[in-house]
């Protein structure tokens, strides 16, 4: 963990900070969760590889630190942007899945990335946002934290390597059971009618 000041240009490594209002320590566990809809857009190629995001897509980190949210309060701005990064050569031919959030207000901004890495390049067959996420084939996953203070431009930075990991199949929909439901039903008119022939 890190605080920096860019105006002063002093900081380095901190056992703990409150700087972003929730006391940060060193050691702390976090928990939370995320979430990625694989059909969101491709808003453009950045850095390691394509970057997918959009409104209303079903993207989004949660983290929670001794009971606080780690959300900020009355956002202006509020993003889940999703990185696909398949044999990229900034990665040294590595794989790289991350999630990330990037929220601000008028008193501060931050940001919280989940990253999967793998340096083999075999965790990942493309650059499209994978169906789902096989945890055992990537060798290092890590959440990141920054938070920056816009009135003294002051930062702290966190991170953690994941220690477990519980990963789950989409629920459907509403309109997807509805669909799912009236589709039976056809089903089950048209069985009826052929056994009344």
């Amino acid at each position: 963990m890190v605080e920096f000041s860019p105006s002063t240009g002093t900081g380095g490594l901190v056992g703990s900070s409150s700087m972003s209002g929730n006391t940060v320590s060193v050691g702390d566990f976090v928990y939370g969760h995320f979430s990625y809809d694989t059909v969101t857009g491709l808003i453009g190629n950045f850095g390691a590889g394509p970057v997918y995001s959009a409104s209303g897509a079903g993207n989004s980190v949660v983290a929670n630190l001794a009971g606080h949210n780690l959300a900020l309060a009355s956002t202006t701005s509020d993003s889940t942007l999703v990185q696909v990064s398949n044999n990229a050569a900034i990665l040294g031919g590595g794989d790289s899945l991350a999630i990330g959030n990037v929220q601000e207000n008028a008193a501060a901004s931050q940001m919280m990335v989940l990253d999967f890495f793998d340096q083999t390049g075999n965790a990942l067959a493309n650059d499209s946002i994978p169906g789902t996420i096989d945890a055992s084939a990537f060798s290092q996953s890590t959440f990141y934290y920054l938070y920056t203070n816009k009135g003294n431009r002051n930062m702290m930075g966190a991170n953690g390597a994941l220690t477990s990991l519980t990963l789950v199949t989409a629920v459907p929909e509403a309109d997807s059971y509805a669909m799912l439901l009236s589709g039976l039903g056809i089903l089950g008119l048209l069985a009826r009618r052929r056994r009344q022939k």
